[in-house]
């Protein structure tokens, strides 16, 4: 895996250990594909974070402000799933979004699969994977 971080990283060290942590927990350290993960002050919508991408690379950008550090790093930790589902082809959106293959521009947010399953392994990822002994 290429990781690539933009923007402003507090505490860069700790979040570089924090992504490998994550990237083998979620078994995508061994694909060769390519991660950016970018920090910038605010996303559209107020959104926490936002992740696009497809088999090959995936972008991530989680907003600076308005946030504690360790709120991003759980947004991070959310993201980090939409990752693993665009790099793993399970998520796509090529004008229309698809689920494992299948046509789901029909869902609403809270309905949507892939939302359902950042959702629920955000927070144990971020508990399990976080280097809490680091100094941040």
């Amino acid at each position: 895996m290429f990781i690539m971080f933009e923007g402003r990283v507090k505490n860069r060290a700790v979040v570089e250990k924090y992504v490998d942590n994550l990237c083998k927990a979620l078994n995508i350290h061994r694909l060769g594909r390519a991660l950016t993960i970018t920090f910038q002050s605010v996303l559209d919508n107020d959104a926490q974070g936002l992740c696009e991408g497809d088999k090959d690379c995936a972008d991530i950008s989680i907003a600076r402000k308005g946030q504690t550090f360790l709120v991003q790093m759980q947004a991070l930790a959310h993201e980090m799933v939409h990752a693993r589902q665009f790099l793993r082809g399970q998520l796509s959106s090529d004008g229309v979004w698809k689920w494992k293959g299948r046509n789901a521009d029909n869902y609403s947010y809270t309905n949507q699969p892939w939302e359902k399953e950042a959702y629920r392994l955000e927070r144990e990822l971020f508990l399990d994977c976080f280097p809490f002994d680091e100094e941040i």
